[in-house]
């Protein structure tokens, strides 16, 4: 009888404890998949089991932050603040007040820190409700004071925006400037600092970065009547100039000859698409070849091929003379000396996006597509990683990186053998497949890697695997995107943690922490953790409609690690729905990542609040799948080697020579 006595008491003690867990680790997996609804009922379940549950209010209080109700996210924070006066919280309370439109109180909030609490977020919500207050001064000091904390974008961002709009354009210039140094994804502040340099009369500067801006929002009226005041202020002759010594610098070029691997196979990199011509020379002796003809060309001399109706042409570059006509394909044979390419566009839509003179290995064939003209590169697969590899990742990176990123590049290529074969080449040459620079961007260390890891590819269960990399999973590896594969994890990029889930709370941290992962140790912090902020003005250039007319942002599904796949954006015309991690990020002017926490920050009009700007924190750069770049680089410093390297991020597969 005491026995079952025991057993009862047991079940009474344990099981509502048991049960409490169980609807928290259900609520959890519910929000980590973006079905917010059922997330919240159970929490609210667990709420109601045990009131005690400290824990519990704070994961209501942040789940309803990511649904944008901040009254009610106020009121679990300071439920929670009576069991417990913690300086995080506080500050998170800090954050949402100010958010909910509430400055003066959130201001009161802030003498409730214990002593002795100062961190950059802090000083940067400090300088954010000063600012909002109208008080510039006292918002520029804390801003400041931020940044000797920590350097993040949005103390940056916004003491160069003040400054811009007290027109004190010099100190524009320093912020921005500075800004785009450490964080040089955020594509608006190219137009701003043109626009200050254009204010302060460096007509030079202001070309250079309203040209840049202009690249990234060609419809953007505002960019392009600052940069037509930036050319009529420079005026005809400055260009002139300006021609002229590019072709002084392109004259003096002398490229040294290669002995081209002869035993690889080879395969076509489309490097040039929808071009009307293409200038060039080589500094070697080389060949035209067509069906009907073969021309020997004299090294060092520029040409162009031009498309003249649905012809092609040779032209004299200096004069635009027609040499003679071209039948379709034609190819251009160089023995070992490369060829120079003028103004070739890579980086497309990206914020590196520029045009620049690049040199290649091997031959060019030259052929008509759809009206315009393509370029394609016919080299060996080993000479193309020569030009991959420094391009996809840092020369200075640790040896046993580079190898772990020359094997990696080496069989995404062999898998991926002509994925564009329909355009008549096997990959282009941008991020879509691997972005590829030529013989211009190679260096010695990057060149060793691949010759020590010749033709080594990985297998899984006898196939060469789709080697997904990116620059910086942000400290957790996904595995969903592209569809599960079993080579691939969801975990910790550290302690191996598989099958990794957030809370809301734990997300909220994630997001403003640094956790101990390999690629929390890079650098480049701005490429680990990163924030936006975009005021009325910005919003307006960017979506072309009013902040105030936006009624809800609603993410409507989530991937591991906190992406977002799938969100509404809900504004007084009109309902859209983003999809998939190109959308999300390019929707919201190309975000370094699909990680990210967005919230919309309100001011009080005439009694009413309406949205005054939106903050966005995001973790990572890149679609998090496979192995990060960033990663591997301080695993070689710790001194593991390329083999452990990438048994890390590609799970049970063999590296071995593919030929």
């Amino acid at each position: 009888m005491r026995c079952v006595r025991v057993i009862l008491l047991l079940i009474f003690c344990i099981l509502p404890q048991y049960l409490v867990s169980f609807s928290s680790q259900d609520a959890e997996r519910f929000y980590s998949k973006g079905e917010y609804s059922k997330a919240k009922d159970l929490y609210q379940e667990v709420l109601t089991k045990n009131p005690k549950n400290k824990l519990i209010y704070l994961e209501l209080a942040f789940l309803y932050k990511e649904l944008g109700d901040y009254k009610n996210t106020i009121h679990y924070l300071k439920e929670y603040l009576r069991f417990n006066n913690s300086n995080e919280i506080r500050l998170l309370l800090i954050e949402t007040l100010y958010l909910y439109g509430e400055p003066e109180a959130a201001l009161k909030t802030i003498k409730g820190l214990k002593t002795g609490y100062y961190n950059w977020r802090l000083y940067l919500y400090l300088g954010l409700i000063y600012e909002e207050l109208g008080k510039d001064s006292q918002a520029i000091d804390y801003y400041q004071k931020s940044l000797r904390h920590q350097k993040n974008t949005i103390s940056l961002y916004r003491l160069g925006k003040i400054f811009y709009h007290q027109k004190k354009y010099f100190q524009a210039v320093k912020f921005f400037k500075e800004l785009i140094a450490f964080e040089p994804s955020i594509r608006l502040a190219s137009y701003y600092l043109g626009s200050s340099y254009l204010k302060d009369k460096n007509l030079v500067s202001a070309y250079k970065h309203l040209d840049k801006a202009g690249n990234f929002y060609p419809h953007n009226k505002r960019i392009n009547r600052d940069l037509v005041l930036a050319k009529k202020g420079l005026g005809k002759d400055y260009f002139i100039e300006k021609t002229k010594q590019l072709l002084e610098r392109r004259e003096k070029i002398k490229l040294a000859s290669y002995k081209p691997l002869e035993d690889i196979f080879k395969v076509r990199v489309g490097i040039i698409r929808e071009a009307e011509q293409v200038s060039f020379k080589c500094s070697g002796h080389f060949k035209i070849k067509t069906d009907t003809a073969e021309l020997v060309l004299k090294r060092d001399k520029f040409y162009t091929i031009a498309l003249d109706g649905n012809r092609l042409y040779l032209l004299d570059y200096d004069s635009s003379k027609k040499i003679r006509q071209l039948d379709s394909p034609t190819l251009l044979v160089s023995e070992n000396f490369p060829f120079y390419i003028f103004g070739v566009k890579h980086g497309r839509d990206q914020f590196w996006q520029s045009y620049t003179d690049i040199a290649y290995r091997g031959n060019l064939e030259l052929v008509l597509s759809k009206g315009s003209i393509s370029v394609i590169n016919i080299l060996s697969l080993e000479e193309y990683l020569y030009g991959v590899l420094p391009s996809e990742i840092y020369s200075t990176s640790g040896l046993e990186a580079l190898k772990a990123q020359a094997v990696a590049a080496r069989t995404i290529a062999f898998k991926n053998l002509g994925r564009h074969k329909k355009e008549g080449f096997d990959f282009c040459s941008d991020v879509h497949c691997q972005v590829y620079r030529g013989i211009t961007q190679e260096s010695k260390l990057t060149n060793r890697a691949v010759d020590e890891t010749r033709g080594e590819v990985m297998f899984f269960e006898g196939k060469p695997i789709e080697t997904f990399y990116h620059s910086n999973c942000g400290g957790c590896l996904r595995e969903d995107l592209f569809g599960k594969r079993k080579y691939l994890s969801n975990k910790l990029d550290r302690s191996g943690d598989n099958n990794v889930s957030f809370s809301p709370y734990k997300a909220e941290k994630w997001f403003k922490e640094r956790p101990d992962v390999f690629c929390s140790h890079t650098p480049r912090m701005s490429n680990f953790r990163w924030q936006r902020v975009y005021d009325n003005q910005d919003f307006k250039m960017l979506f072309d409609y009013p902040l105030n007319e936006l009624v809800s942002i609603t993410i409507l599904n989530k991937g591991d690690c906190e992406h977002i796949d799938k969100l509404k954006i809900k504004t007084e015309k009109e309902e859209r729905t983003i999809e998939g991690d190109l959308g999300v990020r390019r929707y919201f002017d190309n975000l370094r990542s699909s990680a990210f926490k967005i919230a919309v920050k309100y001011k009080k009009i005439n009694g009413i609040k309406e949205p005054d700007a939106i903050f966005i924190w995001g973790a990572g750069f890149g679609h998090g799948v496979g192995m990060c770049q960033e990663g591997i680089e301080v695993m070689a410093q710790e001194g593991f080697s390329y083999k452990e390297i990438l048994k890390h991020y590609y799970k049970n597969i063999e590296i071995k020579k593919a030929y």
